[in-house]
């Protein structure tokens, strides 16, 4: 929980991110606003992608986002594999080549994404909560209005439907959502953003 506010910077868009952060190429950064960057976030913009996310959005300590690395060409040879992702594996960021392209990283608003995570979705949608612990592996996306269970691994290119509950490594689809899950976890967002700022002494 936070103890000061001089341990933040606090942008025009009323968004908080911690002064440990590292925020590679900020301005490849792009932010909605009222949102909160913990410690030891590290965000790899340097990549050349832009990197959206929402509003009220709330990133936990020690996570990790790195857009994903696709080939330019539809030329096998030319493709490398750092950016396959196979499960369990960990992926090193590397910066596109020149024969490569990063994709942009959209988070949508009202979203949740706990400590120690690694991020390599091209989409993340609102009122998602990924818990602490996962990997979500490059080229996958994941739609609105779903639960990613602590622990999880997401693999490359999957795509988690609305209103999905998600766990397991390799992750599997193992329930649903009611549909009023959106309402709720959007209030949960701006509750936990208010009390954060009031709790800095705003």
């Amino acid at each position: 929980m936070p103890t000061s506010k001089s341990e933040y910077i606090v942008t025009a868009s009323q968004s908080y991110i911690s002064r440990s952060a590292n925020i590679l190429v900020a301005p490849n950064l792009h932010s909605k606003g009222k949102s909160v960057i913990q410690k030891n976030v590290t965000i790899h913009g340097e990549f050349g992608a832009a990197i959206h996310i929402g509003r009220y959005v709330y990133i936990d300590e020690d996570v990790e986002i790195v857009p994903s690395v696709i080939p330019t060409s539809s030329d096998p040879l030319l493709a490398t594999s750092s950016s396959s992702g196979g499960v369990g594996s960990k992926i090193i960021p590397q910066p596109p080549t020149e024969n490569e392209k990063a994709l942009s990283i959209i988070i949508g608003s009202h979203t949740k994404i706990g400590n120690n995570c690694t991020i390599h979705s091209i989409a993340i949608g609102s009122c998602v909560r990924i818990g602490s612990n996962c990997k979500i592996y490059p080229r996958s996306k994941i739609h609105d209005c779903c639960i990613i269970e602590n622990d999880s691994v997401i693999p490359a290119d999957m795509i988690v439907p609305p209103f999905s509950r998600v766990r397991g490594n390799p992750a599997r689809i193992v329930g649903s959502l009611p549909e009023c899950s959106g309402g709720e976890f959007v209030e949960d967002c701006v509750q936990e953003y208010t009390g954060f700022v009031r709790e800095l002494g705003e």
